[in-house]
């Protein structure tokens, strides 16, 4: 399989928030692993990952890592929202507890905490199906500039 960087849409910085919403979605990204935007505004946001393709631990849980790449994925659509035109977030660090299994369908609440110059701090919080939470999910998405830029070229994924 084949990326391009043409796939990529650029936020809709100072949008509605049914503008917000359709970009969110509309992320190859987001399609892919089947996580949903139902809210949206500068410096929240609210996803859901009702099924998804990715199989399933013995325990019937999401496996960790994929719960991960979600909520890294939630921390660049909300940091987006609070950042304009001329910056991209790129992840920084990340950081995640997990405190019980992530039994589907899966609820990730993304708040930007603060931002500045060039970081954004986001704070993810994944609900499993019962309500309670399974991971808490931190991160900061770095804006200096080095994230703006994606190469020209068609990128390969090793074994594709």
């Amino acid at each position: 399989m084949s990326y391009s960087v043409d796939e990529a849409v650029a936020a809709p910085y100072g949008g509605s928030e049914e503008q917000w919403l359709a970009w969110a979605n509309g992320m190859p990204v987001s399609a892919r692993i089947g996580l949903r935007c139902h809210r949206i505004e500068a410096g929240r946001a609210h996803f859901r990952l009702a099924e998804s393709d990715w199989p399933l631990n013995a325990n019937g849980a999401i496996h960790g890592g994929m719960v991960v790449g979600c909520a890294d994925h939630c921390m660049g659509l909300v940091a987006s929202t609070v950042l304009d035109s001329a910056h991209v977030p790129a992840t920084g660090t990340i950081n995640a507890d997990f405190l019980r299994p992530a039994l589907p369908p899966l609820t990730f609440e993304a708040v930007v905490d603060r931002s500045g110059r060039t970081l954004v701090f986001v704070a993810v919080t994944v609900y499993e199906r019962s309500g309670k939470v399974a991971s808490r999910v931190t991160g900061v998405m770095v804006t200096d500039g080095a994230s703006r830029f994606a190469p020209p070229a068609v990128a390969r994924v090793p074994g594709d």
